[in-house]
């Protein structure tokens, strides 16, 4: 507190409340008894000393009693200013400076210094010598009475009072002074140990081999340690005010930097690993621990970062897990890595396999011929190159491997559920292997060294079983391998032979189904549409393989093949294509026959699948209105939206929809009523018992009063007998039959052929 400044009690000290207590007693005390022995001594009583002295034992009195409340700056103005102007009066009374009673203004001075502080005292003083020449110039001028010393007794009990009261504050203040330069001298003490201390502190913090940080609460930098200035290469005046992100935290993540100021803002530690840059850009890493500093009552006003340098530690350990699990030779993860992959791919105990993956163990054909005749370094070379080759096919969830000398392993993912179609994918990517694998591979700079070389594969799924482990895969694997080499080498092979078959099987017509529709090998074949007079109304388009080997191919063996890869598109485009070239046909343009198309969900989904049948329409001139577009419930539901919104940008270029498969799937009022379709199809297996089973037939009439109701057309797919085209035209007289009872699929040039002579009839089969 400055010596200026007026004393504030708030936090008063006890010397100075017992001061103030004190002389409130004292002034009490002395204020009544003078009052009371003047009236009781004096003959001739004079009321004006009696009053004055009452008014200060008054004073006294709201002194004790604003003490008592804690209220001691309220009580010390009372007590020294109040006295004070009753001292004033009485000195007036008294005669002056004449007087008896000029002890009170020196002893009210000196009080005034220990308990109102020195603003109140130079006032009070200055106050005081200018009622002292007020007495002075009233004393010339004989304003004031004379000295009067009557009531020895009063006068005594004055002195008396005074002379208590002065000791009393002088021996209170003399304690007050001891206690204080005591507690200096302590606290001297203290702060020379503490300031040792600190400066020891202070030597550990600065020549820590660690780097220390400290930040405000709003994480700006107040202090660097001499590690953090030589292990980053910022000087301390340019990290010095700045937010500490800018040189810490990196490395760490969204989620990470808000986990750290959680932590923070709870008031604990937190710890973690950062890698952080140094001035030049080269990176550090640090093993970091952010900790709050308390004060004594407890608040957090800083936090400090310790940070250890780990980047070599870090860059062993990676080296030690590279040496431990990746080849030196090619870079390429070892045996080691190997078995992690497959025992991390290995089925929890109890469950079942819910996916398939495979294992493919991939060996050099004729390696070591090749590295005896031209050398061990030649021969990394071509390992070094087949890495590479294999690397560049490998999938994004792949694992490419070299297990040891010339053999490779590769571990593909999530191949699906099917045992079936996950070993075709084996087998299609082992095919991809041996391909670019088949391709020069070149070992030096210059090109002017190359090998080419084939491999054998050996193909096993996994996991098979619930107990089916890594090592288990590895045998298998190794058994197909060596069953593919004494076979003669470059061949694929798997250990669950019906499996390979039958992967060999779907692969083989997947790759010449892909031949066989740039070669010209499909078929169009068209199945008749008829009324309930049997007239031909329209024909559905089917596609048919005109096999060279095997002759014609059925749909069943195809179809589902295209429906897995991207073929199913090139299928449907070339259906597309050839249905528009059919509407053109004068028996369809002037009869007004319909053709319908199957589409497929992944045709249907292309981007530019309205487009393409816009410009296939525009080129081949045929009319859209005739065209008839057949898609699945389960195509509708997968997307709704986009397919509403292209089934919208077909119906506006003539062409209608048909949903297939009516009553097989969802067949929910809620969206059918929202799809801009044209014409529902009941599924064979409704019309085939129809007419003998009661079930079938509500079904089948409910799906006609359905289409009643949203005013379609219904076809209904595979009427065979008269009994169920008798059923279904009794129901619903505008319905259209398609099946073996009126015409079987054939070739485009009989249908058309068949049409244009038989007129508007279909016979019955």
């Amino acid at each position: 507190m400055p010596a200026a400044a007026p004393r504030s009690f708030e936090r008063v000290d006890a010397t100075t409340a017992q001061l103030v207590l004190a002389g409130s007693w004292a002034v009490l005390g002395m204020g009544s008894v003078i009052a009371a022995l003047l009236v009781l001594l004096d003959q001739t009583l004079a009321w004006v000393p009696v009053l004055l002295n009452l008014a200060a034992a008054a004073l006294g009195g709201a002194g004790v009693l604003l003490g008592r409340r804690q209220r001691w700056d309220m009580a010390a103005l009372v007590l020294i200013w109040g006295v004070w102007c009753v001292a004033a009066l009485v000195a007036a009374n008294n005669g002056g400076l004449r007087g008896p009673n000029l002890l009170n203004f020196p002893v009210l001075i000196v009080f005034a210094g220990w308990v109102l502080g020195a603003r109140h005292t130079l006032v009070l003083t200055g106050v005081t010598g200018v009622l002292f020449v007020f007495f002075v110039w009233a004393d010339v001028q004989g304003w004031l009475p004379p000295a009067r010393y009557g009531n020895r007794a009063a006068y005594l009990v004055y002195l008396s009072g005074i002379l208590a009261v002065t000791a009393a504050a002088t021996l209170l203040s003399r304690r007050s002074y001891v206690g204080r330069v005591r507690e200096a001298q302590r606290t001297a003490s203290s702060l020379v140990a503490t300031d040792a201390e600190l400066r020891k502190l202070q030597r550990a913090v600065e020549q820590s081999p660690e780097s220390i940080v400290v930040t405000d609460l709003q994480g700006r930098i107040e202090y660097v340690n001499a590690a953090f200035v030589a292990r980053t290469g910022f000087a301390r005046e340019e990290v010095l005010g700045q937010p500490t992100e800018r040189f810490s935290g990196n490395g760490l993540t969204v989620a990470q930097q808000q986990g750290l100021r959680d932590t923070l803002a709870r008031g604990e530690n937190w710890a973690g690993e950062q890698v952080n840059r140094r001035k030049d850009g080269s990176e550090i890493v640090e093993a970091v621990v952010v900790a709050p500093i308390r004060q004594p009552d407890g608040h957090i006003s800083h936090h400090v970062e310790l940070k250890q340098d780990i980047t070599e530690r870090k860059r062993a350990a990676q080296e030690i897990h590279r040496l431990a699990h990746f080849d030196s030779l090619t870079s390429l993860p070892n045996r080691f890595a190997l078995m992690e992959r497959l025992s991390a791919l290995q089925c929890r105990p109890g469950r079942t396999p819910t996916t398939q993956h495979a294992l493919l163990l991939l060996d050099l054909d004729r390696f070591t011929t090749f590295n005896d005749a031209r050398g061990s370094e030649m021969g990394d070379r071509l390992l070094c190159a087949v890495a590479l080759r294999l690397s560049e096919i490998l999938p994004p969830q792949g694992l490419l491997v070299r297990v040891a000398g010339d053999e490779f392993a590769v571990v593909l993912h999530g191949l699906g559920a099917d045992a079936v179609r996950a070993g075709r994918r084996a087998l299609a990517f082992a095919d991809r292997l041996q391909a670019v694998l088949l391709r020069p591979l070149h070992l030096q700079d210059n090109d002017a060294e190359e090998a080419q070389l084939g491999a054998s594969v050996g193909i096993t799924l996994y996991p098979q079983s619930a107990d089916d482990g890594a090592h288990d895969a590895l045998r298998r694997a190794g058994t197909a391998l060596h069953r593919a080499k004494q076979a003669g080498g470059g061949r694929a092979a798997f250990f669950e032979q019906g499996m390979g078959e039958a992967a060999e099987q779907r692969f083989r017509v997947e790759r010449e189904l892909r031949q066989a529709i740039s070669a010209g090998e499909l078929r169009l074949y068209l199945q008749s549409q008829v009324d309930v007079q049997g007239r031909v109304t329209g024909a559905e388009a089917l596609v048919r393989w005109q096999h060279p080997r095997d002759g014609l191919v059925a749909p069943g063996v195809f179809i589902h093949v295209a429906e897995e890869s991207d073929l199913i598109v090139h299928l449907g485009n070339w259906v597309l294509a050839q249905a528009c070239a059919l509407l053109a046909q004068p028996v369809f343009r002037e009869r007004r026959l319909r053709l319908s198309v199957n589409l497929s969900a992944r045709q249907f989904r292309q981007a530019g699948f309205v487009p393409h049948l816009r410009a296939l329409l525009l080129s081949s001139g045929a009319d859209s209105r005739l065209l008839t577009l057949e898609v699945t419930e389960g195509l509708v539901i997968d997307d709704f939206d986009d397919a509403v919104g292209k089934m919208r940008e077909l119906a506006a270029l003539g062409v209608d929809i048909s949903l297939d498969d009516f009553g097989t799937g969802y067949s929910s009022l809620a969206y059918l009523k929202r799809l801009p379709i044209q014409e529902i199809k009941i599924d064979r297996s409704f019309v085939r018992d129809a007419p003998t089973d009661a079930d079938d037939g509500v079904l089948v009439e409910g799906i006609l009063s359905v289409a009643r109701h949203f005013g379609l057309r219904v076809v209904a797919e595979g009427v065979e007998t008269p009994e169920q085209a008798q059923f279904l035209s009794q129901r619903a007289p505008g319905i259209l039959h398609q099946g073996y009872l009126f015409s079987r699929p054939e070739p485009q040039a009989d249908w058309l052929a068949r049409a244009a002579q038989r007129g508007d009839v279909a016979p019955r089969l």
